[in-house]
């Protein structure tokens, strides 16, 4: 049977004006359990490259992707590479319902929901976005996780709620925003340049104001959405770096190596110079695109049935 084409007058699926902001928290839910169930375990591999120290004998734990994943696999099982994963699932069903209704809040003021608007239109949405309700959602999520997945075997907290209770029992509230500046120094450009990529990709495959077969929608979204991740993690990845050291500090402030974001940049330079801001940025990219392109594929799914 021929596919009915539909047309999509403002580019990727928004949905329509009525109810919209609840189809962007419904299918930003649903984006969230597709990127738990890529992404986690390269996730991990990410976060334990990016904060490993030399042990006793001045060695490395891991020498890279492989080396960490055979390691993880070899002694915690299937489990050590979904370590920490109730934080990001319960988490990311929050985070990317709120990513998807703040930006499709955003678009509203940056003129970013007008038919065939121009592409840099979306990178002010995602900036807009990631600089506001975002970074709020998003940092005591991505710190409990990456306390959680840096613990190499067993460790001080025994999960994610675990976590959570001993930190903010120790240090209030504000100890699971242990990292907000280097988050919110992160997220205005990735996330503008993740939605950007995101529509550019899309429109790759149907351009604005034409019609196109829910297949055409699919593969716009599979597009788009490696183009989104690529936008986040390839182009500004010694942000994330930095972001994931200040979360992956002690939780004590009087124990912590890093006073400062500043201080962190200048640290992590001091190590190896610029490469030092690139370690696990091999599993980051392979990580993102097929990740993002599973996220960008539900939401884009979830709108249609929902419109």
């Amino acid at each position: 049977m021929a596919e009915v084409p539909v047309l999509a007058p403002a580019g990727a699926p928004s949905g329509d004006k009525k109810g919209s902001a609840l189809k962007d928290v419904l299918s930003g839910t649903g984006g969230g359990i597709a990127q738990v169930a890529a992404g986690h375990p390269l996730d991990t591999i990410k976060v334990r490259l990016q904060t490993q120290v030399p042990g006793p004998d001045g060695k490395m734990p891991f020498a890279g992707m492989m080396d960490c994943a055979k390691k993880t696999f070899s002694h915690e099982g299937l489990g050590g590479l979904y370590k920490g994963a109730a934080s990001p699932l319960l988490g990311a069903m929050a985070h990317n319902a709120g990513i998807f209704f703040s930006y499709g809040q955003a678009r509203k003021f940056t003129g970013a929901d007008v038919p065939g608007c121009e592409l840099y239109r979306f990178f002010l949405a995602g900036a807009l976005a990631g600089g506001t309700l975002i970074t709020i959602v998003e940092t005591p999520v991505d710190l409990l996780k990456i306390k959680l997945q840096a613990q190499v075997g067993k460790g001080e907290f025994e999960g994610v709620f675990d976590a959570a209770k001993k930190i903010t029992r120790t240090h209030g509230f504000g100890g699971v925003y242990q990292g907000v500046a280097a988050t919110w120094l992160r997220n205005i450009p990735c996330f503008g340049l993740y939605f950007f990529g995101a529509e550019f990709g899309y429109r790759l495959v149907c351009p604005p104001l034409e019609e196109h077969t829910p297949t055409q929608a699919f593969l716009g979204g599979l597009v788009g959405g490696a183009c989104a991740g690529f936008g986040f993690w390839g182009i500004l990845y010694p942000l994330e770096t930095v972001k994931t050291r200040m979360q992956g500090d002690n939780i004590d402030p009087s124990k912590r190596l890093y006073k400062s974001t500043m201080d962190c940049f200048q640290k992590t330079y001091a190590e190896n110079g610029i490469a030092t801001f690139f370690k696990g940025y091999t599993p980051s990219l392979a990580r993102a695109v097929p990740v993002n392109s599973a996220i960008f594929c539900a939401v884009y799914s979830i709108k249609n049935m929902l419109d």
